[in-house]
């Protein structure tokens, strides 16, 4: 399924400071039904991980150089607060939107209210989070990342696989990256910017 990206669409989605601060007034309300209640908690366990990795994460070098070849572009990532796999990679793409300004504007819609983006980058048939879409400055698909780097994907489908339920799988995911420290994030992503520059 394809998507016209048009500049409407970027300019009304959030900065990830604007997203951030969504996130805080969504959690100063009180939940607005019963699956708000049910995703209350992973939110809050969220942002305290975004919190912590805003500070922490360091971009790589070699990613550095090989954004400072890359045309600028920008980055249009789907997600929803209470997504565990987001918490852990989106604050790393602000990170590297703040050391490389110039070559990436990162930009984050809420998939559940983008369901015509989500479906026209969909993983596997599912709508799958977080998913990032590179656009050219005239707003061409240079290239996707998401919903989570692929071998921890593959883990997770052989997990799946074993019968293990979401309760057992999370803790599984959560030391995954811990202790991978985003190396393959950002290997990845390099994979991704040479390929369009």
């Amino acid at each position: 399924m394809s998507f016209t990206y048009t500049h409407q669409l970027i300019d009304s989605a959030y900065t990830y400071i604007g997203y951030r601060q969504k996130l805080d007034e969504m959690l100063a309300l009180p939940p607005a039904d019963a699956i708000a209640e049910k995703v209350r908690p992973h939110i809050i366990g969220n942002v305290k991980l975004m919190e912590e990795y805003d500070h922490s994460y360091q971009v790589f070098d070699s990613l550095k150089a090989a954004l400072e070849k890359a045309p600028a572009t920008t980055w249009m990532v789907l997600t929803e607060g209470w997504c565990g796999d987001a918490a852990f990679n989106v604050p790393m793409l602000h990170v590297i939107e703040k050391a490389m300004p110039e070559k990436v504007k990162l930009r984050v819609l809420f998939r559940d209210s983008n369901l015509d983006v989500m479906d026209a980058n969909l993983t596997d048939g599912g709508r799958s989070i977080p998913k990032m879409v590179v656009l050219s400055k005239d707003l061409q698909v240079l290239g996707h990342w998401g919903p989570r780097p692929a071998e921890l994907q593959t883990l997770l489908k052989a997990w799946k696989g074993e019968g293990l339920t979401l309760h057992d799988i999370i803790p599984r995911v959560h030391a995954w990256y811990n202790a991978n420290k985003t190396y393959t994030l950002q290997t990845e992503l390099k994979t991704l910017i040479e390929s369009y520059s």
